[in-house]
């Protein structure tokens, strides 16, 4: 049975026994800054005071714009349209009728499959379930999913991780210009692939086969966005810019429910209309106590140059990973970028998964919080991703927690 939350602080949660918690995995990869940081709850106790709800068809809210600018400043190259919505999974919702909208506005009605990869995960509404490559959480969901007759995905061969430029030319160059409306792409794996990064030059062929073929490329920053990855985006580390981007954890960081959908000026001009005018919105989206607390975290996000504090600490938590493999037979390979760091897990294919379930518990038991991840018995894995305020002292008491937790399953480490 779970425990009862009672409070959290910092990295540390605490249930009502009294027992602590380092929060390894930033609950689930969003809370960012950690938890209660003053610097967040006051705004939002400003603006509870002021407004926290106005309908988006009625009125705009300060909160809203600003932080619409901060998003278009930080963005890459010409994402300079931003929708909301209240999660990711709503985020990449709204990316497929974007697609859907503009090749039919542009009379290509028969442009309409959706290229994704397996192992990959969008979300758990119909849409984006149904555009995921993470076959166990769409396990007997195929009458729900059955209209998603138009997604069809990529493959890694021989054991890979993630699909390389050759799976990918394979997968487009079957598909073809005619067919193909859109790819949608993890710059870096979340709980399908557990944190594997995708190949700066898959992301490069995509942006140029994209442009050739006249497919619209959107990236999954829903994890990966706002600095988790040691860059403002995922796609940075490629240099890419993506025509639309959805953000959603990162940006409020645990502290309300909110995400967004960058846009290029190019669908945007290519659309004819108002995004707002042709998608469908939501009662919440964007609203004024949500807008404030993201604003309010990107703008500390900002300050404090936290992506480039993440891809330092990166680097300090690789180490201290690489060392507990090398400790630990159960360990299978270290991955990731930034803070957004996976475990590999040699797992026994007939109890899948399994291994992975057994470590959050052990490592629960140690007083430590990991997400397990993966969606075959090759990406069984657990994801490490603290808090980016994260000191190296807590990243060095994580490793001591994650050790124990791993010598419960293992007892006679190296």
């Amino acid at each position: 049975m779970l425990p009862v939350v009672s409070r959290a602080s910092g990295v540390f949660v605490f249930d009502t026994e009294g027992r602590e918690y380092l929060d390894g995995c930033s609950g689930a990869i969003n809370v960012n800054l950690g938890h209660g940081l003053p610097d967040i709850t006051k705004r939002m106790h400003e603006q509870l005071d002021r407004v926290n709800f106005v309908y988006r068809t009625q009125f705009r809210s300060q909160p809203l714009l600003e932080l619409t600018e901060r998003l278009v400043d930080l963005a890459p190259g010409d994402l300079n349209h931003v929708e909301f919505t209240n999660s990711g999974s709503e985020g990449i919702e709204m990316a497929l009728r974007l697609v859907t909208l503009l090749h039919a506005r542009k009379h290509n009605p028969l442009k309409c499959v959706v290229l994704t990869e397996e192992p990959s995960y969008h979300g758990m509404t119909a849409g984006a379930l149904g555009a995921s490559g993470h076959p166990l959480r769409r396990k007997d969901l195929q009458s729900l999913l059955a209209n998603q007759a138009t997604v069809t995905r990529v493959r890694p061969k021989n054991g890979a991780l993630r699909a390389s430029v050759e799976d990918w030319q394979e997968a487009v160059d079957r598909i073809g210009p005619a067919r193909l409306g859109a790819v949608i792409i993890e710059p870096v794996g979340g709980a399908a692939s557990g944190a594997a990064p995708c190949d700066p030059e898959v992301l490069r062929f995509l942006r140029h086969a994209a442009d050739e073929q006249r497919f619209v490329l959107v990236a999954d920053e829903v994890m990966t966005g706002m600095g988790r990855t040691g860059r403002w985006f995922g796609c940075d580390h490629a240099g890419i810019t993506p025509d639309v981007m959805v953000l959603g954890k990162g940006i409020s960081a645990g502290y309300a429910a909110i995400s967004a959908v960058l846009i290029s000026d190019r669908i945007v001009r290519a659309l004819d209309r108002p995004v707002s005018s042709l998608v469908f919105g939501h009662t919440m989206a964007g609203a004024p106590l949500a807008a404030a607390a993201a604003l309010a975290v990107t703008e500390y996000l900002v300050t404090h140059d936290l992506a480039a504090r993440a891809a330092v600490a990166g680097e300090h938590l690789a180490g201290l990973l690489k060392r507990l493999r090398q400790r630990h037979p159960l360990v299978k390979d270290v991955r990731g970028t930034g803070l957004q760091r996976g475990l590999g897990l040699h797992g026994d294919p007939e109890r899948f998964p399994g291994i992975s379930l057994d470590l959050t518990e052990a490592a629960r038991a140690k007083g430590l919080l990991v997400y397990p991840a993966g969606c075959t018995p090759v990406t069984e894995s657990v994801l490490i991703a603290p808090p980016l305020t994260s000191t190296d002292a807590e990243l060095d008491e994580l490793a001591r927690r994650l050790d124990g937790a791993l010598s419960c399953l293992s007892p006679t480490p190296v």
